[in-house]
């Protein structure tokens, strides 16, 4: 069983990389799903929100206007990515496999985490289209800007990424890359 690690920018098309390799029979584990599990449950989010010093009323526009802070992003970071490790643990599959496993990673060289994974997939997408897929999620400009402002140049992603795949165009035209793709692993 192979570790791959899909990385990229926020609207880079990680999910849609994630859902088409769970759909072709492999395992996958995405991050937005953890962080997901993490605000619905309501032990571990009030463990979270209580180690930040947030209140639970409207405590996800308190994060979002907070993360702006490189102090508190840091304290976010380090309270909230031991919880996300051990939930993911509880995904991996214990038994021996031959199928690969897709993590969705999006701060994957910003964290220095790429030695967790036997091979890393670059989506790229252009600023302009990424932020087109995040507006029409309901999410703003200004969340888009804070979100991208903490991730890395596309260049050096792409340049230690085993495979870097472009998603620019055409959903047709992107299934048709991670079918290329899912060919080389």
């Amino acid at each position: 069983m192979n570790k791959i690690a899909i990385t990229g920018k926020i609207g880079s098309g990680k999910s849609t990389a994630l859902i088409y390799f769970r759909k072709a029979g492999h395992f996958t584990i995405s991050s937005d799903l953890i962080i997901k599990t993490i605000y619905e449950n309501d032990t571990i989010r009030s463990q979270l929100l209580k180690s930040l010093g947030i209140v639970q009323k409207n405590y996800k526009e308190v994060i979002i206007e907070r993360i702006k802070d490189p102090a508190f992003n840091y304290r976010l970071k380090k309270t909230i990515y031991p919880m996300m490790g051990r939930l993911r643990l509880k995904k991996i599959p214990t038994f021996i496999t031959k199928k690969n496993i897709f993590f969705e990673v999006p701060l994957l060289y910003e964290e220095k985490l790429e030695r967790n994974y036997d091979k890393v997939i670059f989506i790229k997408s252009d600023l302009t289209t990424r932020l087109k897929r995040i507006l029409s999620k309901g999410k703003t400009k200004e969340y888009f800007e804070t979100m991208n402002g903490y991730q890395g140049a596309d260049a050096i992603k792409e340049k230690l990424s085993d495979i870097t795949i472009y998603n620019n165009g055409s959903k047709v035209d992107y299934y048709n890359s991670l079918i290329r793709c899912e060919k080389k692993l």
